[in-house]
């Protein structure tokens, strides 16, 4: 926990009339001067970075260029998740204004996986596309690219994941972690590359801004759901996205806002990443990732409806498949006795590969260790990591690649492909490169970035709170510690595992949700002062006619067992 605000937060908060936490807030965020802060609160567009610098921009711009002035068909081939269904949406939308003859095509994540697919080059074949271009995958489809240049496809590559040490043969790829890139920001997301690519376009067609203004929901949803770095136009992108999606013209996304309960309340990052975005992914995990561009792409207003009840069906049953594999998941885990074990591998026949990324990061989540989950079809197993933090996952990957068939991703996140007979001595290997880590990053701690009385928490502090955001890696959101709080009438579970009860301090109290704590409900004895310790957060967003609450993370009671 840090101690006292120094002057220099002190002052920095007076200076810029925020409340006196904020100027902690800030500068612990290595914020420092005014300019810096104001950067910082108020993400500007003017600040973010031109397209010129990416890697093949140009050769990417002019080819696309090319085949619109000579009306070739042009295939976007995106990936299942929100981050390449929104990509891909944006890429169709944006050359479809400009007159463009355009298809899409996206894998099916259980018969097909992750990259770019085989069955596109017949897919362009139907279509009579002469340029495929790809949006949040690619960069290590050697095979593929070659097929397609066989039979007279080009191949543009749009791309964020970690690229090989050899490129695929492309006419272009476009794809700010190369070596060789120039670019001043390296964690885009997908759809931010391929929103690049779209300006690169339109800035040498001299079309209108308002034509890339349009598309900043897009960018901003992908963005988010991505969890990349918010950090530096990330946050500007994230940020603009998140008040063009709450006045998005997008008739599906609206039918989207307005079935999710969300359409007439304040929007947040949160409501992107929790509410909205679980829905569209749902499409690529239990049904056709299509559907999810289907509704973000249709003019009309009776489809639109149609498709939005279509994901939340989807997302229903997604989460029913979840919990199953996560039960199952769980009890694999726990036969291979996690003692000692330091990154968790667990494999069966019966898991459908729409979920594994999911149930691996419930695993990381519950034994703060990271998770592979593996779905195995035909002796073949193709599975989803995910991380903690300072485990960089695609290094662990790369340094086990003798293992795999294929592999990608990055730092927090990624996939794979195994022969089943391989997979022991995958987590064995796994293992033996995490020996060399010390313990202590194996431990799971909670960051407080100052002690807050509920009381304290006055409008302007939730306000400021609010300029935060978007939250995400990078900018995480801010933790405060609260001691010798008094439980207030009878706490009470909610849904499946969540409680909910008020916290008072003095004269002031607050409502309080701990999300899936409710075991602990036993501890919490109404009526007694000073009897309770919590870590929390702040609900920024409360419903309209709701006062603010705290979002209880950790909490400790003098009367039960030690929480915190």
């Amino acid at each position: 926990m840090p101690g006292p605000a120094p002057a220099e937060a002190a002052s920095l908060a007076r200076t810029l009339g925020l409340p006196p936490i904020a100027g902690q807030l800030l500068t612990a965020r290595g914020f420092i001067t005014t300019d810096e802060v104001t950067a910082f609160l108020d993400p500007s567009p003017g600040r973010l970075h031109r397209p010129d610098s990416l890697p093949d921009i140009s050769v990417a711009t002019d080819r696309v260029i090319a085949a619109l002035e000579r009306n070739e068909a042009v295939c976007i081939h995106g990936d299942y998740d929100v981050d390449g269904i929104s990509a891909t949406a944006l890429l169709v939308t944006c050359l479809e204004r400009l007159g463009g003859r355009v298809g899409y095509y996206l894998p099916h994540r259980e018969t097909e996986g992750y990259g770019l697919a085989p069955n596109s080059i017949s897919f362009c074949r139907e279509l009579g596309a002469t340029l495929l271009l790809t949006v949040d995958c690619g960069s290590s489809d050697h095979d593929v690219v070659l097929a397609a240049r066989s039979a007279g496809i080009a191949v543009v590559i749009t791309d964020h994941h970690e690229p090989p040490a050899q490129l695929p043969e492309a006419l272009a790829v476009v794809n700010p972690k190369r070596p060789d890139s120039a670019y001043p920001f390296r964690e885009l997301a997908g759809v931010g590359v391929a929103f690049k690519l779209a300006w690169s376009i339109l800035a040498a067609l001299g079309r209108e801004r308002t034509e890339l203004t349009d598309l900043l929901d897009l960018v901003g949803l992908g963005t988010i759901a991505d969890v990349v770095p918010m950090l530096d136009e990330n946050r500007i992108l994230a940020r603009l996205g998140v008040n063009a999606i709450r006045n998005t013209r997008r008739l599906g996304l609206k039918a989207l806002l307005t079935r999710t309960g969300i359409a007439n309340r304040p929007l947040s990052d949160r409501d992107v990443g929790f509410i909205i975005a679980p829905r569209l992914n749902a499409a690529g995990r239990v049904d056709h990732a299509r559907t999810g561009v289907r509704l973000l792409l249709t003019n009309d207003p009776a489809e639109a409806d149609r498709l939005a009840d279509r994901l939340e069906q989807n997302n229903r049953e997604r989460r029913r498949i979840e919990s199953r594999v996560l039960d199952a998941a769980i009890a694999r885990v726990e036969e291979l006795a996690t003692d000692g074990r330091r990154v968790l591998v667990a494999a069966d026949t019966e898991w459908p590969a729409g979920v594994l990324g999911l149930v691996a990061s419930r695993l990381a989540e519950r034994y703060y260790r990271p998770a592979f989950v593996i779905g195995v079809r035909d002796g073949i197993g193709k599975g989803s990591g995910r991380s903690i933090p300072g485990f960089d996952l695609y290094e662990a990957l790369a340094g086990c690649a003798g293992q795999l068939l294929a592999f990608g991703g990055h730092r927090q996140a990624g996939g794979l492909s195994i022969a089943a007979d391989r997979i022991p001595q995958f987590a064995d290997a796994l293992n033996k490169r995490a020996e060399t880590l010390p313990e202590e990053l194996f431990r799971p701690t909670l960051d407080i970035d100052a002690v807050l009385n509920p009381k304290e928490l006055e409008p302007d502090l939730t306000e400021f709170l609010r300029r935060l955001e978007p939250f995400g890696p990078g900018n995480k959101e801010p933790l405060f510690a609260a001691f010798g709080l008094e439980v207030m009438g009878i706490p009470r579970r909610v849904g499946n595992n969540h409680l909910k009860f008020r916290v008072r301090s003095g004269d002031g109290s607050l409502p309080a949700i701990a999300w899936g704590r409710s075991s602990n409900l036993p501890d919490l004895e109404p009526g007694r002062p000073g009897s309770l310790d919590i870590c929390f957060s702040v609900d920024r967003n409360p419903k309209p006619g709701f006062e603010a609450g705290i979002i209880v993370r950790d909490l400790r009671t003098s009367n039960g067992p030690d929480q915190a």
